[in-house]
């Protein structure tokens, strides 16, 4: 079965979600199955793609046979590369100069003609045109308007042109405020969409213009809003699903060598006559009814989306009860199956598969052409009329990974606010969260062994030592204590300089750890001065024969800085059964005594007065 990749700035939507939809309807009436992957970033605020993205890597080029790109989805050079490999690409509503291959748009002249017309035919000679000038439909919709005119005696003014800032309601709510400026100078207003024109009705009605009768509107798309506005709007209905449905045809065609050379082609728009434009209005009962019940379904589907949003949202941000990886949280969505892949550390364009829902057996690591793993792609394909959906799991410089899903197309919600694109992007700060809490669990056990531990040496320092010395005296009286001290040490540090002495107190530490292995605990007392817990004793290891090795040890010479150094060791020793109302304070001050009088007796090793020497 043939796979066809999408690549699209958003996944949902009126605009994008119509023409998915329409791809996901041809390729399965031709066995085909779909995968779409978002190319912006998720939790990406709605704009106007002027610059289109570069995807860093080759997303799941392994399955995919060819792409449709939806307007400029992924740059020329990206583009390019996917034809390099011999996957034919089809453009939906925008043209790549550099690139040689079929494009699919909306008729925009044909609708706008007709628009132009129909107001001309109202009487109408003084008629604008506002939109966003930095989108090629839009441009074909300008250059169509000017055209008409002509064509009809009335040559275009250009200070009846209005530039909307972006597609959204905002740009034509500008474009409205530049007309009231200008002294609304026009009779009528060709908007480059309806969210434009919605911005435009809503700006004149609030500066007390009366509608149709001051200014008559037509928008372009016929969105579902475009019915309910006060006056409602007068629109040119562009069928986005056969667009998506004829560049899917256009791409199997290709895929399959029957396709011929690159072109363009066409679907046919129409004009949708309201009363904003002038007309006489005809609602009637049964238009009535209709407008009621969508208006009810529509309140039920937001009820249903924010309830299940609420409790997605939770989930993921209590991502340190439940790690979100394992995407138990999509058990609360719409979706059959989904998962999560997670880059690797090597930087090799691989990603560990993290998560699988429903739970399955752990898969290994998979390349980014090779994301999602097949098994994604097989219950989609088992579901009629699903989509297998990718998005970056990414905000801002903060990249994790890629989530699949397995779902079908969202028609309503706004454009960037799809609930994948919300899930991702919620997934991206939980994952953020958790990782700043590693950190900070890890910050919080380096302090803690900071203040455990030695910084020169990394043994217990006195205060852990001692901690240590109590609760073995408490598990039982079979405790001894060495305190050693090195002979001599102040001496190498004035004539070597401390660089060399810790090199000494460093090393002493290492030998000190290898002669007692797993038979005893060294920690250092402060200075020159090491201390060892002993709490395992027995024939083998007594205190005095466990004195003796490391005394051996410690008096080997040292070689710092090519040097040989020579530091002897005096030892005392403390056993807690043999020390009256033994504490841990206690018996180190014993132990302490007894390595003074090894010291001045040069013996070596002394133990303490409670402790007889063997």
């Amino acid at each position: 079965m043939a796979v066809l990749g999408v690549l699209s700035p958003f996944l949902g939507g009126w605009y994008f979600g119509a023409v998915l939809e329409g791809i996901a309807r041809a390729a399965a009436d031709a066995g085909a199955a779909v995968v779409a992957v978002q190319t912006l970033d998720a939790g990406t605020d709605q704009l106007e793609l002027t610059e289109p993205p570069h995807p860093p890597y080759p997303l799941a080029w392994d399955h995919v046979a060819g792409f449709v790109v939806i307007v400029n989805a992924a740059s020329a050079k990206y583009l390019h590369e996917i034809q390099a490999t011999g996957r034919p690409v089809v453009v939906v509503s925008h043209e790549f100069p550099e690139l040689d291959c079929p494009t699919v748009f909306p008729d925009n002249r044909v609708g706008v003609r007709a628009a132009v017309e129909h107001l001309i035919r109202h009487g109408h000679r003084r008629i604008a045109f506002a939109g966003f000038m930095g989108a090629l439909d839009q441009l074909e919709r300008y250059e169509t308007y000017r055209r008409t005119l002509r064509e009809h005696g009335i040559e275009p003014d250009p200070e009846l042109v209005y530039e909307a800032a972006d597609n959204q309601e905002a740009g034509g709510a500008g474009a409205a405020r530049g007309m009231l400026a200008a002294g609304l100078p026009s009779t009528a207003v060709v908007a480059g969409t309806d969210l434009n024109a919605m911005g435009i009705l809503r700006v004149l009605a609030g500066a007390g213009c009366r509608l149709p009768e001051d200014q008559a509107v037509v928008g372009f798309d016929d969105l579902s809003d475009a019915s309910f506005t006060e006056p409602r709007l007068t629109t040119v209905r562009q069928p986005l699903f056969q667009v998506g449905a004829t560049a899917a045809e256009v791409l199997l065609a290709a895929i399959d060598g029957t396709g011929g050379p690159p072109a363009r082609h066409e679907v046919a728009t129409e004009l949708v006559v309201r009363e904003s434009c002038g007309c006489p209005g005809s609602v009637g009962e049964a238009s009535l009814r209709a407008e009621g019940q969508s208006q009810y379904r529509e309140r039920t589907r937001l009820q249903r989306s924010l309830s299940s949003q609420y409790d997605i949202s939770l989930d993921l941000l209590r991502s340190h009860e439940e790690d979100p990886r394992q995407l138990g949280w999509l058990r609360r969505t719409s979706a059959r199956a989904g998962c999560l892949g997670l880059w690797t550390a090597g930087g090799d364009a691989s990603l560990e598969i993290a998560g699988h829902f429903p739970p399955a057996a752990s898969l290994p690591p998979v390349t980014a052409s090779g994301f999602p793993p097949a098994g994604i792609l097989d219950a989609a394909r088992a579901e009629p009329g699903s989509l297998t959906f990718v998005v970056p799991v990414r905000v801002g410089n903060r990249d994790w990974g890629l989530l699949a899903t397995v779902d079908r197309v969202d028609l309503q919600a706004a454009t960037g606010r799809e609930p994948i694109n919300q899930w991702a992007a919620l997934l991206t700060v939980a994952l953020d969260y958790q990782a700043v809490l590693q950190t900070l669990r890890e910050q919080e056990e380096q302090l803690r062994a900071s203040a455990l531990h030695d910084h020169l040496t990394g043994l217990p320092n006195r205060t852990h030592f001692l901690q240590l010395l109590a609760a073995a005296i408490e598990r039982g009286p079979d405790v001894a204590v060495l305190f050693v001290d090195l002979n001599g040490f102040k001496q190498i540090n004035d004539s070597y300089g401390h660089a060399v002495g810790d090199q000494i107190l460093v090393e002493v530490a290492g030998r000190l750890r290898a002669e007692l292995g797993g038979h005893g605990t060294a920690g250092r007392f402060g200075g020159d001065e090491f201390l060892v817990l002993l709490d395992a004793l027995d024939d083998d290891h007594t205190p005095e024969t466990t004195a003796r090795r490391l005394l051996s040890a410690l008096n080997r010479p040292h070689r710092p800085d090519g040097r040989q150094l020579v530091v002897s060791a005096s030892i005392g020793v403390a056993r807690a059964h043999r020390t009256p109302f033994a504490d841990a304070d206690a018996l180190v001050r014993e132990a302490d005594t007894a390595m003074y009088r090894a010291k001045s007796r040069r013996t070596g090793i002394e133990a303490g007065s409670g402790t007889p020497q063997r």
